[in-house]
């Protein structure tokens, strides 16, 4: 008899049920009026932070704009200086093709000047001095003049090779006189390696004779050293990480790069990277939103961080903007908060403790009739006789509901059970109808394919040696005689069970001659087969029972492919050791409703006389005697995979 499965613990439950009730009257409001008090002090903390940062990057952008002034008047005042202005003669020369007699001389001279000028002002970088025809005259880099020896069509050298850039030429004759502006230099004349991008335009000014108008232009980069400096003393506030990106409407290439960020260590002055952008290193909705508006701040989407931002333009020409970044993680902002939190939960929970104990007490009280309930329900699902219990209230219903669940569950396991045991019995029944079909079937073959053969060796030896066609065609009807008798050898050894015959299987040798058996097949109708086959692939098996059951699979894959597919064989070990042979099509797929039963008996889905039903049925014996599995499902192509797994060296069969 059934034993009568325990009561739970109903004071328990009880216990639980007065335990939260305690909580929701008393602990759980006050827990929840102190976290929103907590929250709401979090938000105006937030809100004041972003003042804090958003004041402090205003002031790096102030420093920056001072900088950049700075930069824009020492230049303007360098054209105006005295060795520039002895130098106007050479450049009015120069702009009607022809050279001046103190060339060399006023040229060594201002170059001395230029020499000494960048090493006073380190921030001040390459100096060109150019030509109307945009070509190098002078070039001052890394504090040294740079020799003139490239020929060009006037009389006088270059410092670099001659200009052939129009589009370059045409903005340079398009800059304000007067005024310090910015443009990009030709890649040819960048200070970078080739394809790298530089952090900055450089400031050009056209240099005036008076009375003959625009002689030459003065070009000259900034180094960057100072922004460098002045983003890395710059205040973080919350452990902030700062970053200097650019955006720029009229060069897609430059909008959205990054020009300092602290996190990768990338530094202003160093060449930048194409793929380093806003989009990639915060978000795609950033540089949209500092387009509406200079100045704020934004969650991330990609991390758990909140950025703040300030736009500035550094280029008085240009269309062109800074966007100085803090990004600052959002536990750096709510630390404090944590630990008040955790304090509040952890008071919270010495009070659950209390009512808790409180719970237990009062549980005791109304713990005994529901026990009983309890009993009665589970003794009814077994059949046992029941005690007799009195109504109660709400908890007893709760409880009727769990009893009822427990009978559901107990009815639904037998069920199974019984379902399984009858799966199993027609399973069983299926393939000994299999066996005894097949026995009747061999025997009943065999007979006349003896006599076919007997009778072929005695008509080859009546055959005269002149009628060689004669033989061929003899030769040809023993030969299939031979191999259905093959075929019907191998029906009636899987219907006696005949174990298999274990030898070493080179495993692409015996797939290259398998493949030869179904290339006719595969040939009518116009599909390709391809194999692919780990090398060195070695298994243990019967060599004719399983090229029946490959055989089988590529014939059904070749029968549900269409003209053009390709059928694939791979064969490869897997991670556990065993072989793995799968023949993927690109054919029809399967079914649902098809797949439940297409290793049952005479099942097929080919036309009448195309197909007995029995393939899969034989290859699943076959490969279950050796100890392994088919198995048979859809794959990504549209078509199906069948994987034949097999131990790659000898293993017990399963019963």
């Amino acid at each position: 008899m059934a034993r009568i499965p325990a009561a739970p613990n109903t004071p328990l439950r009880l216990r639980t049920n007065i335990f939260l009730w305690v909580s929701l009257a008393t602990v759980l409001p006050l827990t929840v009026l102190v976290l929103v008090v907590t929250a709401y002090s979090e938000r105006q903390y937030s809100q004041d932070l972003d003042r804090q940062v958003g004041q402090s990057l205003n002031t790096l952008v102030a420093e920056m704009d001072r900088r950049l002034r700075f930069e824009r008047e020492v230049i303007g005042a360098l054209v105006n200086s005295a060795p520039m202005q002895g130098f106007q003669s050479v450049l009015e020369q120069a702009r009607d093709g022809r050279k001046h007699p103190q060339f060399n001389l006023r040229a060594a001279q201002l170059g001395i000047f230029l020499e000494e000028f960048t090493a006073l002002i380190p921030d001040i970088g390459t100096i060109r001095v150019l030509d109307t025809r945009g070509n190098t005259l002078i070039m001052i880099r890394e504090r040294q003049v740079m020799p003139t020896h490239y020929p060009g069509m006037d009389p006088y050298p270059y410092a670099e090779e001659e200009l052939d850039d129009p589009a370059f030429l045409q903005r340079l004759r398009a800059l304000p006189r007067g005024e310090v502006s910015y443009l990009l230099l030709p890649e040819s004349r960048s200070d970078y390696i080739f394809g790298a991008i530089p952090p900055m335009y450089d400031a050009a000014v056209p240099i005036e004779r008076e009375g003959e108008g625009v002689v030459g232009y003065l070009l000259a980069n900034s180094t960057g050293l100072q922004i460098d400096r002045m983003l890395e003393l710059a205040p973080r506030l919350n452990e902030g990480r700062l970053s200097l990106a650019e955006l720029n409407p009229d060069y897609p290439y430059r909008d959205g790069l990054i020009l300092f960020d602290e996190a990768s260590g990338l530094l202003f002055t160093s060449a930048k990277h194409p793929e380093m952008r806003v989009a990639n290193t915060f978000c795609e909705g950033l540089a949209r939103q500092v387009n509406v508006q200079p100045f704020g701040a934004a969650n991330l989407q990609t991390r758990p961080s909140r950025v703040f931002f300030a736009e500035y333009h550094p280029y008085p020409n240009q269309l062109v903007s800074w966007v100085v970044i803090s990004e600052i993680p959002h536990d750096a902002i709510g630390a404090p908060f944590k630990r008040i939190r955790q304090g509040i939960l952890l008071m919270a929970g010495l009070a659950l403790l209390v009512s808790l104990l409180l719970a237990q007490l009062s549980a005791r009280r109304i713990a005994k009739p529901i026990t009983r309930l309890t009993h009665n329900l589970k003794a009814y699902a077994l059949g046992e006789p029941l005690e007799q219990n009195e109504p109660h209230n709400t908890q007893e219903i709760r409880e009727l509901q769990d009893s009822f669940t427990y009978m559901a569950e107990t009815l639904e396991k037998a069920r199974t059970d019984r379902d399984q045991a009858q799966r199993m019995l027609l399973q069983s029944a299926k393939l000994a109808s299999i066996g005894e079909m097949a026995a009747g079937i061999g025997h009943e073959l065999n007979n006349p394919l003896n006599n076919i053969l007997s009778l072929a060796k005695l008509i080859r030896r009546e055959l005269p040696d002149d009628d060689p066609r004669a033989r061929e065609d003899l030769r040809a009807l023993t030969d299939e005689a031979e191999r259905a008798t093959r075929i019907v050898n191998g029906i009636l050894n899987f219907a006696r069970q005949v174990p298999p015959h274990y030898v070493p299987i080179d495993v692409r040798p015996w797939l290259e001659e398998t493949l030869i058996l179904v290339n006719q097949s595969a040939r009518d109708q116009q599909v390709s087969v391809r194999l692919e086959v780990e090398e060195g692939l070695v298994m243990e098996g019967d060599v004719n029972q399983l090229r029946q059951v490959l055989i089988n699979l590529l014939l059904n894959a070749i029968q549900a492919s269409q003209a053009g597919d390709e059928v694939v064989i791979m064969a490869r070990h897997d991670p556990d050791g065993e072989v793995n042979v799968c023949v993927c099509d690109q054919g029809c797929g399967i079914k649902p409703e098809v797949q439940d039963r297409m290793f049952d008996p005479f099942f097929t889905t080919k036309p009448v006389g195309k197909g007995s039903g029995l393939g899969l049925s034989i290859s699943l014996g076959i490969v279950e005697q050796h100890g392994g599995n088919l198995d048979i499902r859809p794959n990504e192509r549209g078509g199906v995979t069948a994987t034949v797994r097999l131990p790659a060296a000898r293993r017990q069969a399963a019963p």
